[in-house]
């Protein structure tokens, strides 16, 4: 992805073929954001186009977090065919340290999902929840 590919719609998302598993997964940008209603800068593109491109480094962690959820949860049988990333949240300013939230949907239990929260410095897991710890 390049950061000119970064073009969000009138709902602040747009949607990428995701490289970690090649399923169509949503980028949105925080309505809460200046951002949401600045022009984007070149550099903030290229923040967001890196943490896409670089997915090989974090999905894994995502991933592993979101298990560790549902087995928390008592939840024991499933796959990973049974969470899917839904969404990728911007929650940086463009003056802004870069801050993710993931969003994942769990097939076995569909109503509260995964939700975390990562930066860049080594993709670091701050915060996992139920989903809507991924956008707050």
């Amino acid at each position: 992805m390049k950061p000119d590919d970064i073009v969000f719609d009138d709902d602040l998302e747009f949607y990428i073929d995701f490289p970690s598993t090649g399923k169509e997964v949503c980028i949105a940008i925080s309505d809460g954001l200046d951002a949401s209603e600045e022009a984007l800068s070149a550099s903030y593109k290229e923040k967001i186009s890196d943490f896409i491109n670089n997915s090989e480094q974090w999905y894994g962690k995502a991933m592993h977090a979101a298990k560790k959820k549902a087995l928390s949860e008592s939840f024991d049988s499933f796959s990973d065919d049974d969470i899917t990333l839904m969404c990728i949240y911007v929650l940086f300013e463009q003056n802004e340290k870069e801050l993710y939230g993931l969003s994942f949907h769990f097939n076995f239990e569909g109503e509260h999902g995964c939700g975390i929260k990562l930066n860049t410095n080594d993709f670091q897991i701050l915060e996992v929840g139920d989903a809507d710890v991924a956008f707050s």
